[in-house]
């Protein structure tokens, strides 16, 4: 009897890889979007945008207070599904 699992079956060692590397991949590109887009909004080029208010917060000064959380709520997305 032969134990081994074909390439294509759930729960093999490349699947596995695979699907590991496209959350990891998925979370960096989702954490590098946010923080790219906090640090061009706080180019001279957009100033007209950084100085919106949001929740009584300029644009540009809330989406840098929000590096933080959201790179937390990445990390804690990553420990969850990387089991």
């Amino acid at each position: 009897m032969n134990n081994t699992l074909s390439p294509g079956t759930p729960g093999s060692g490349p699947v596995t890889i695979r699907q590991k590397a496209i959350l990891n991949f998925s979370l960096f590109a989702f954490f590098l979007v946010f923080y790219l887009g906090a640090a061009i909004v706080q180019t001279p080029a957009l100033k007209s945008l950084a100085v919106i208010r949001v929740f009584g917060i300029p644009f540009g000064l809330l989406m840098s207070l929000l590096i933080f959380p959201v790179s937390w709520i990445v990390i804690i997305i990553w420990y969850k599904k990387a089991r």
